[in-house]
């Protein structure tokens, strides 16, 4: 039953046209295959009958040749091999299907009218149309497949340009935020240029200074894994607020650390003097066990006996550091200022 649904809500089992075919062929049945003409045939109340019956029986053969012809289309197997499906298409809807329906008609023009057609001079002619009828039907689907297939793929092409014309947009659109991006740059890079220049006056004193500067970008734009619970991420160097030392951390070769969004995590480093090293222009140690990111602080100051420095990040924290390592953290915003100023 389903099957059947999907084939009267397809193309195939269109009603009308069912109806068409099959009255053009039970006119061509009833009025080829009598010895009188067309136009004195259509006058005749017996042949008006015939054709009633001929169309009645025609629709009950057309349906299942238009089915037979949907269900071998949905075979994959019978689209690649074309000559095996019209064989199989021949076999069943021609000589297997023409028989049976010829013979009904023989049958019913016996019982109904009590006319033996195979008696008379025009069984021949009976069959010839027939199977006439049976292959227009089916050059007919056909014809209307490949219309199908043609409108499809002019579709198909239509929905292509169309993106394509879309797609062109877009890249124009990306072409031209590209060339202001472009030229943006180069303006920086001519910025840079001017600036290089005007260092390369002061080459011997600034050269230790553009050396520390270009290490400094190199670290910024480095990551590190952190892993922050059973998670391990990567992190940039820049998101870190300190790394520290907790109780048992020297048993686990693990290095915990605080980053500025307030999380907490650890990474796989056995010592602070492996980061000290491998960020030397980043981080500056402010106890043993304590290594914090320069970048991150807000501030710095005394309250009493106590040295503060104040972090940037959602926690605003403040680390309390030996007076030895606040003086030397303050040593080294001075020459950062002096660096900026140059």
């Amino acid at each position: 039953m389903i099957t059947l649904k999907s084939f009267f809500r397809s193309w195939y089992g269109t009603l009308w046209i069912i109806l068409l075919l099959a009255a053009i062929s039970s006119c061509m049945v009833t009025f080829y295959t009598t010895e009188e003409s067309l136009f004195s045939s259509i006058t005749m109340k017996k042949h008006g009958l015939i054709f009633l019956f001929s169309l009645v029986l025609m629709l009950l053969a057309i349906v299942p040749v238009a089915f037979v012809i949907y269900k071998l289309d949905s075979y994959k197997f019978l689209g690649q091999n074309e000559i095996v499906r019209y064989l199989i298409q021949f076999a069943l809807l021609v000589l297997v299907l023409g028989a049976v329906a010829l013979r009904i008609v023989y049958k019913v023009y016996l019982e109904v009218f009590g006319q033996d057609l195979q008696k008379g001079d025009y069984f021949e002619r009976d069959f010839v149309v027939v199977m006439f009828c049976f292959i227009m039907v089916q050059f007919y689907y056909a014809f209307r497949k490949e219309r199908k297939i043609n409108n499809y793929k002019k579709k198909r092409v239509k929905v292509m340009q169309k993106w394509l014309l879309q797609k062109d947009e877009q890249i124009r659109a990306v072409e031209k935020k590209s060339n202001e991006l472009r030229m943006q740059y180069e303006q920086e890079l001519n910025e840079l240029r001017n600036r290089k220049q005007r260092l390369r006056a002061n080459h011997d004193r600034l050269s230790s200074d553009e050396n520390r500067l270009k290490a400094c970008l190199k670290e910024v734009t480095q990551q590190i894994e952190v892993m922050i619970g059973a998670v391990n991420e990567w992190v940039r160097i820049t998101q870190i607020a300190y790394f520290h030392l907790k109780e048992g951390s020297a048993r686990s070769k693990l290095v915990d650390v605080r980053l500025l969004d307030g999380r907490e995590g650890t990474v796989d480093m056995d010592s602070l003097a492996k980061i000290e090293r491998q960020w030397p222009n980043l981080f500056f140690r402010a106890g043993r066990g304590l290594l914090i990111q320069q970048l991150a602080i807000k501030d710095q100051y005394k309250e009493g006996n106590d040295y503060i420095v104040q972090l940037l990040g959602i926690d605003q924290e403040q680390l309390k550091v030996p007076a030895e390592a606040y003086d030397r953290l303050l040593k080294i915003r001075e020459e950062w200022a002096l660096v900026n100023e140059r």
